[in-house]
């Protein structure tokens, strides 16, 4: 396959970026409900209504939604493998120091 090189913060960006995104198309915006400034405009409500359901937003917006789940997915299987990565490089760490110890303290009894 192919590698993705992103480091850590990279990852951490494309996640917020990902959940700002979610933020935006879920909370901010009025595509899952009807905006206020039609409530008091029953004629329009029922335009805008309709035109929702012709225009199938809901079920676009359960497939956008999917569509970031899953990169939602592969941005924290990233992170884990950044993460798995990081800890390896700090074992060997420990055992090269250990290597190290053990050898100065052979010499100098």
């Amino acid at each position: 396959g192919k590698r993705v090189k992103l480091s850590s913060a990279e990852v951490m960006k494309k996640i917020g970026e990902l959940f700002t995104l979610r933020h935006c198309i879920n909370l901010r915006s009025d595509l899952l409900i009807t905006p206020d400034f039609y409530w008091d405009r029953e004629n329009l409500e029922k335009l805008y209504d309709k035109t929702c359901q012709f225009l199938s937003i809901s079920r676009r917006v359960n497939v956008v939604n999917e569509k970031l789940e899953h990169c939602s997915q592969l941005t924290d299987l990233m992170r884990s493998h950044l993460s798995e990565k990081h800890s390896l490089r700090l074992e060997w760490m420990i055992i090269i120091l250990i290597a190290i110890e053990v050898y100065v303290l052979h010499f100098v009894d």
